[in-house]
């Protein structure tokens, strides 16, 4: 009796391995998809005038995997720039809270007032995105309140701008945003 059983454990087994097999070449081969670019978004990369910055962003976005319109990739960009728009503003916001000199925080405070209006352009970006109406304007207004916070740093060039690369980075979404919305996908 102990016999039967263990025969047919075996042959069960026999059966299930090329299943098991086929399972984790399958598995290996979606992440090996996992990493690739699609070609909607490698289009769109190729289009943008900032193709370095289109490329990283979009190769550690698993959204972007799964892109398929214009739309899609127009919509995990604009989310994309609103979760990094949202980190930047609470570091403004620490960065203007905790400093003591008074003409440093009087510019932090200019800048902060920029990204607060920035998030009613990213809102906005969002609605116009869904209506089908002028992401470029749209995406233009929103980095001009970007433009404004550098250009308070240029006009005191004695302060420091703690912000300059977080400023560039969120430019360079906007400036995305326009790309994809000007590209003949």
């Amino acid at each position: 009796m102990g016999r039967s059983i263990s025969s047919s454990s075996t042959i069960s087994l026999i059966f299930l391995l090329p299943y098991i097999f086929l399972l984790s070449v399958d598995l290996f081969g979606t992440n090996l998809r996992a990493n690739d670019i699609p070609k909607l978004v490698q289009k769109d990369c190729d289009f943008s005038t900032v193709q370095d910055f289109c490329n990283n962003i979009f190769k550690n976005d698993s959204r972007a995997q799964w892109a398929t319109t214009k739309f899609n990739l127009e919509n995990i960009t604009i989310r994309l720039a609103y979760s990094n728009y949202t980190k930047i503003a609470r570091k403004v916001l620490t960065i203007t809270s905790n400093e003591t000199n008074l003409e440093f925080r009087r510019i932090y405070r200019y800048c902060l007032h920029q990204y607060l209006l920035v998030r009613s352009d990213l809102e906005n970006l969002i609605h116009v995105l869904h209506l089908q109406g002028d992401l470029d304007q749209a995406a233009q207004n929103a980095s001009s309140h970007i433009f404004t916070c550098m250009g308070y740093f240029t006009h005191f060039s004695n302060i420091s701008n703690p912000f300059a690369h977080d400023n560039e980075n969120l430019v360079y979404f906007f400036e995305l945003i326009r790309d994809i919305y000007f590209a003949p996908l």
